[in-house]
Formats: C-alpha cells, structure tokens, sequence
C-alpha cells in the first residue's frame, strides 16, 4: 500500500510540473520567486532554495538549469542576468509587390515612379508603399488614341523611353532653351524668288554622301549643339562641293560653349552659332560626342590653329560660319535648301511626338499637354502625299526612333511652330597652319 501511494504523489508531483513548463513563457502566477528573501539564488544543489507555485515548487539553485524545467520562472533574470527579448506584437508586416515581400526602406520602382514600403503612420503593425505620382514619358492609353482616332500617323513604345518621366524627356530629350530678346533680333532672310519649286526635294538624294548622319543625343538636353553641328557639317560639304565634307562635333558645343549655356540642361541657340562663328567646331573623329559636358579640350583664342588632336601630329582644322540668318516664309526655307544645304528648325514638343513611328505628324492634343518644351531639329527637304504638303525633318534620337531617325510633319500650316523660327547660316573654313 505505501508503493501505490508513493508512486501516485509521484505521478501528482510530476503533473504539477509539466503544469509549471506549460507556464513557462505564458500568464505565470504574480511572483516575484527567486527575487524576493530570505533565500534567492543558491549556488549548487539546494532543496530549500524553492517557493511554492501552483501547489508544488520552484527552485533557484544552480542545479535547476541543468537540463530540468523546475526552474522559477524569475531564474534566468534574477539569477543568470539574462533578459527576455519585447514581445513582437509591434513590429509591421512587410510590404508586398509580385508574390515579392519588401521591408521598410526597401524600393521598388513601377513603370517610371519609385515606390518606398514605409510604416503606415495610422497603424505601426501595418506597412504601405509611398509612390511617387509623375507623369511617365511613354503611354499605351495615347498610343491607342493616335492609332485608332486619326489617320496622319502612327504611334508606338520606344525601350529606350522606358521608365522616364514625362517632365524629364521635356528637359534631356530636347534643350533648346526659351528665346532671349536678342535672339529674336536675329537678321531675317527674304529671298521673295518667283520660281517653280519640285513638289519633292530631299537633300540626302541631291547631295548623297554629304549630309551627315543622325545620331543619338542621349539622356541629355543637347539638341541645340547636335542640330548646329549637323547643318554646319552638311553646308561644309555642299559648299565645298565635296572639299570638306566633314562631321563636326557637337562636344566642342557642349563642353566648350558654357556663358550663358547650361550644357545637357539646355542652350541657346543664338549663343551656340555665335560660339560657332567665333571660334568654330572641330571635326567628331577630334572630339567624340559622350552627351555629357566635360571639361573643355580646345582652347578659345581666336588664334586658335587646334589642339593637336590628329594622327602624326597633325594640327586641326577649325571650321567657322557666318553670321546666322532667320527664314520666316515656307518658300524662303525651300529655296534656302536647294541652293546650300538643310536648315535648322525649332518646334514646340508635346507628349504625343516622343511616340512617333511614321507618317505625317501633327499635334493629336492626347496625352499630358500640360508638359511641353522647345527642341532643335534639321530640315533636310520636304514631299507631297494624297495632297497632304510636309517637311522631311532629321531628329537626333538615333535611328531606331521614327523613320529611321527621321519624320515627317506638316508643311505651310506652322504646325508645332516647326516654320516659326528656321535659321540658316554659310560655311567659313579656316585652315590651320601646319
């Protein structure tokens, strides 16, 4: 009888504490146990270093970490130093985007706007994407617009205006800055010639290997220097009749003509072919376009003879023009053309050309039209097509863009305000001394 019974206080005994252990970490009854006297921590093993819980005891002596769960819950903290961690109820879920989770300060980017998981201020459990709320420069909705409600041209996604904002291809796709009074002062050019003029005439098939080719301004507001470098190269080699068919840098611009110019931010245009007349541009071989501005590599005197940048020590030339003239009338800028060479035009921009891929444009009014900006172009010839009149524009967006990097747009309607303001200019060629 006294086995059952020592036996069954086992049993009673061993109840009690797994009891204990299933408290551990829970709703413990009010202690303190190993904090509170006469006894508290207890080196080695001691019987009477124990209180009384849930109708059985704890213990503080060292034994009761060794491997056995008949500790005080107080032991570790009192005895060991060793504290428990806050309880996780206040730290924030993570943020979610494509089955991907993202913690705060984490960033993602969506289409052409960066997006931050942050804290949600109304409940700090929570977390929330902060988005920024920018126009993107690219549009499907404008794309379906032009494409099924007019019939003049097409348009289409470009990879290389993807994820750019709207507000940022108005300044690094374009650059011609706002007109200064002086500009506007600029000599007009009447030629008044009562001629027969073609219903077609392209510069590219009068002059064939003298009209420079279109490149790719890149992500920076250039198109002032790229545009004057381009007419100044094709009426060097029109002029010439083939003496100095040369491809001028648009760098020297760039990187050289700073008063008053604020590089991949913009130019203006009369500053530039003052620039251009003074000092003249040297050929592209000499100074590589890298559409950005970088210090200046050839010197501004006057005098200048080149910086020696050529093969064998061969000093470089300086090509200079003359003084720029304004073509207000669409037969002036014809007979401009045919007679020396393409011209440079300037046209008001809006959201809808950044997604020319054919045809004859003109301005659609879809999409953003809040946004607009002024941009530099080369007016290489012009055609008819079903009786619609236009001009053949060099762009300088590289050739995936457009027509091959060219389009097309209308003529004798002022259309963008492309005949507004057409400047013309005649080569100087100054040669160095060797």
């Amino acid at each position: 009888m006294a086995n059952i019974l020592n036996l069954l206080e086992l049993v009673v005994c061993s109840l009690l504490l797994l009891e204990v252990s299933a408290y551990h970490g829970n709703d413990l009854p009010p202690g303190p146990y190993c904090a509170k006297g006469p006894v508290q921590c207890c080196r080695d093993r001691k019987d009477d270093c124990s209180h009384a819980i849930l109708g059985t005891r704890c213990y503080c002596d060292e034994f009761c970490n060794r491997n056995h769960d008949d500790c005080c819950p107080d032991y570790e903290e009192v005895c060991l130093g060793i504290t428990s961690p806050p309880p996780p109820e206040n730290i924030a879920k993570p943020c979610q985007d494509g089955g991907n989770m993202y913690y705060p300060g984490d960033k993602i980017t969506r289409d052409c706007n960066q997006c931050e998981c942050v804290v949600d201020p109304y409940m700090v459990t929570n977390t929330t994407w902060r988005c920024e709320d920018d126009e993107c420069l690219m549009d499907d909705r404008l794309i379906g617009q032009v494409n099924y409600r007019q019939k003049d041209w097409r348009a289409q996604r470009y990879t290389d205006f993807e994820r750019k904002k709207l507000k940022d291809g108005m300044i690094y796709k374009l650059g011609t800055l706002n007109f200064d009074p002086e500009t506007l002062m600029m000599n007009v050019i009447r030629y008044d010639k009562q001629i027969h003029y073609p219903t077609s005439f392209d510069a590219r098939k009068q002059w064939p290997s003298y009209v420079s080719p279109v490149i790719d301004q890149g992500w920076c507001g250039s198109d002032w220097a790229v545009s004057i470098a381009g007419v100044a190269s094709d009426r060097f080699a029109i002029q010439s009749r083939g003496a100095e068919n040369v491809v001028l840098s648009p760098q020297t611009l760039l990187s050289c003509n700073w008063r008053y110019q604020e590089g991949c931010r913009g130019g203006h245009i009369d500053v530039a072919w003052n620039f251009a007349r003074t000092h003249g541009l040297v050929e592209e071989d000499c100074y590589p376009y890298t559409a950005t501005p970088s210090r200046c590599r050839i010197s501004q005197r006057k005098d200048l003879a080149g910086n020696g940048c050529r093969p064998s020590g061969q000093r470089t030339h300086l090509y200079k023009v003359g003084p720029p003239g304004w073509l207000k009338h669409e037969h002036d800028i014809m007979y401009d053309i045919m007679e020396s060479g393409p011209v440079q035009a300037v046209m008001t921009v809006y959201q809808d050309f950044f997604h020319y891929r054919d045809g004859i444009y003109r301005h659609t009014h879809y999409g953003n039209n809040r946004y607009k900006g002024l941009h530099s172009v080369r007016i290489v010839g012009w055609g008819e097509e079903r009786g619609q009149k236009y001009w053949i524009v060099a762009n300088s967006w590289g050739r995936q863009w457009g027509e091959d990097g060219y389009f097309r747009i209308a003529r004798g309607e002022k259309e963008s305000g492309i005949e507004s303001f057409v400047v013309t200019v005649l080569s100087n060629v100054v040669k160095a001394n060797k």
